[in-house]
């Protein structure tokens, strides 16, 4: 544990950069951060800018810090935000306000979180930025890890957050800090002299992360560590990259017509796959027909289509996620094509 407690160092910081980012700095980009204010995001906040301006990039890297409105507190803490940042040399401090429709009551964190990523992504269309970094860390990667054990997830999910994550919208997330602990964050902030504040609600009991946070502290006490889940995280990553490159090329391979309106499937090569990989090349198909989309089917559901689409006898036609899949036995073919109105769904 002695290791977590020290600080990340502006070389330290290299590194992760070069290891997660390889291909930046590209030359006059402007970066974005998500900078709340804790100790997370101020640490991240000194440790890009440091890295943009050894650089000598004369880009701006846009602070980016979003007023939820749901303490009283938020929109003092906010503004304290910006007058630490004032003087940080190359950075943009930008106050972002959610302003919901109507009062929030239920799955106020989701409801927040969705709130924010929507209001940074339209700042960075705004300012033509297309990458935002934020603070996610070694800790939160275990609590997400162990939340969506808690979901019967499939290993796409306990493989964790990935380091660069990209939308089809053209936004780029970035998380050059799954690494560090947490406590090597609040360390670098004491040793670099940066302020930052300490939210409540992210101890509380209330929300599901708190909850996590509890739980993660009693899991210790039996060896399931954060470094732990974070190197189970890395190797299904691994294996995750594996097996999506294995159904990559069965998709080649199978692919009989690949059609914005239309995609017709070998039925021989995907009976004969493995079905983890079978799984994988429904979803690829199922992905290039249907519109972008950050949730995608339920596995489970998908896993039951797999099953019905190889095994022997008939196939009824059926809609799975705006997606008709139809199988003609005597051409030994599978057809996608997406829902009209007037198709049957199961």
């Amino acid at each position: 544990m002695a290791a977590d407690l020290q600080p990340v160092t502006p070389a330290a910081f290299s590194d992760l950069m070069t290891t997660s980012f390889p291909c930046l700095p590209l030359k006059g980009e402007s970066l974005a951060v998500g900078v709340s204010g804790g100790p997370d995001s101020m640490a991240l906040c000194y440790l890009l800018s440091l890295w943009m301006r050894e650089r000598k990039s004369k880009a701006v890297l846009h602070a980016l810090s979003v007023d939820h409105g749901l303490r009283k507190e938020s929109g003092a803490e906010v503004r304290k935000v910006g007058r630490w940042l004032k003087d940080w040399p190359g950075v943009r401090h930008h106050i972002l306000t959610w302003k919901p429709k109507q009062a929030v009551s239920s799955r106020v964190q989701e409801q927040a979180r969705d709130a924010r990523y929507a209001l940074m992504a339209k700042s960075l269309r705004r300012h033509n930025i297309k990458r935002l970094f934020v603070a996610h860390h070694l800790d939160d990667q275990a609590e997400t890890v162990l939340f969506r054990l808690t979901r019967g997830t499939g290993l796409d999910g306990l493989a964790g957050m990935t380091a660069e994550q990209a939308f089809s919208n053209g936004l780029i997330l970035c998380r050059p800090l799954l690494s560090v602990a947490k406590a090597a964050l609040v360390q670098t902030c004491r040793a670099y002299d940066i302020p930052f504040l300490l939210d409540p609600s992210n101890e509380s009991d209330q929300f599901t992360r708190g909850r996590m946070r509890r739980s993660m502290e009693a899991l210790r006490g039996e060896g399931l560590t954060a470094e732990r889940l974070g190197l189970t995280a890395r190797r299904l990553a691994r294996a995750k990259d594996a097996l999506n490159d294995m159904a990559k090329k069965v998709f080649t391979e199978g692919c009989l017509e690949n059609k914005t309106s239309r995609i017709v499937f070998s039925m021989d090569v995907l009976s004969s796959v493995p079905e983890e990989v079978g799984i994988r090349v429904l979803l690829k198909m199922m992905g290039l027909l249907h519109p972008p989309d950050p949730y995608g089917p339920r596995l489970e559901r998908v896993e039951a289509l797999f099953s019905d689409l190889v095994k022997p006898g008939r196939f009824r036609k059926r809609t799975l996620h705006k997606i008709v899949f139809a199988r003609d036995d005597r051409a030994k073919r599978l057809i996608l094509s997406p829902e009209r109105s007037g198709d049957g769904k199961t």
